[in-house]
């Protein structure tokens, strides 16, 4: 943290007229979802945990519920680690980072305080730092509401597709399932679901959290999307609806 943006990193900032005429767009046609709240079974045994789109269930979706809220935006790798290189035009820690810089716009714009584990294209913590621990240090200390890791997947079936919330805790459950609706229905990607996993930025942070796949980068046609910047500005109102939606019916 502390760190400036690298000049050669412009091209990652939000395009400032669209991410605010999306976010316009976003609060007239407001997103509702089913009420599908209850945690999956077992003692840390969660299955994965469909979310639609359809409307219904009488969920609220009111951005004022975002002010105050301080929001901690993790884009996944950086620096020598570049996450997923895949069959795309650009690794999963560039596009990652530009969905980040656009989310910091649309949370900003509604009143929320973003804190970003990195900034620009470097490791969190230093060089020398692991980057997992960085992460959940930035948060804890942060004292955050709520934790968003931001990654592209990868899978050796190459034909598969679509987008994937991971969480640890109830919490995080509630938290995933909104984000999962939100970039899920943005995109008009395909749902994978909402599915428990011990990643250690999940099992770590103090507050909810939840680690959202946009796509794969092993599918031709997914990791070119995931690297145009109308998609990844898609992908970040997507993270913003699913926050809106969080924190609006979080105390119901």
């Amino acid at each position: 943290m502390g760190k400036s943006r690298p000049r050669d990193k412009i091209i990652l900032q939000s395009n400032a007229l669209v991410t605010v005429l999306l976010l316009l767009l976003s609060f007239i046609f407001g997103i509702n979802s089913p009420d599908s709240r209850a945690l999956p079974p077992g003692n840390g045994e969660y299955k994965a945990s469909p979310v639609d789109g359809e409307l219904g269930g009488g969920l609220r979706r009111d951005p004022t519920s975002l002010r105050g809220k301080v929001i901690l935006v993790d884009p996944g790798h950086g620096g020598a680690n570049p996450g997923s290189r895949g069959v795309g035009p650009r690794p999963e820690k560039d596009n990652v980072l530009a969905v980040a810089w656009d989310l910091k716009g649309m949370l900003e714009y509604a009143g929320a305080k973003v804190i970003m584990t990195r900034d620009g294209d470097y490791s969190p913590g230093g060089p020398k730092a692991d980057q997992l621990e960085a992460r959940v240090r930035i948060a804890n200390l942060s004292r955050g509401d709520v934790f968003v890791s931001i990654h592209n997947d990868w899978n050796k079936n190459s034909s598969l597709t679509g987008t994937t919330t991971y969480f640890y805790s109830p919490d995080g459950y509630h938290l995933g399932e909104s984000l999962q609706r939100g970039v899920s229905q943005e995109l008009s990607s395909r749902s994978l679901g909402v599915k428990w996993a011990s990643y250690y930025v999940l099992r770590n942070t103090a507050m909810p959290a939840a680690l959202v796949e946009l796509g794969f980068l092993s599918n031709k046609r997914e990791a070119n999307l995931l690297s145009t910047r109308s998609y990844q500005t898609k992908a970040a109102l997507g993270i913003y609806n699913g926050l809106v939606e969080y924190f609006s019916n979080r105390s119901r």
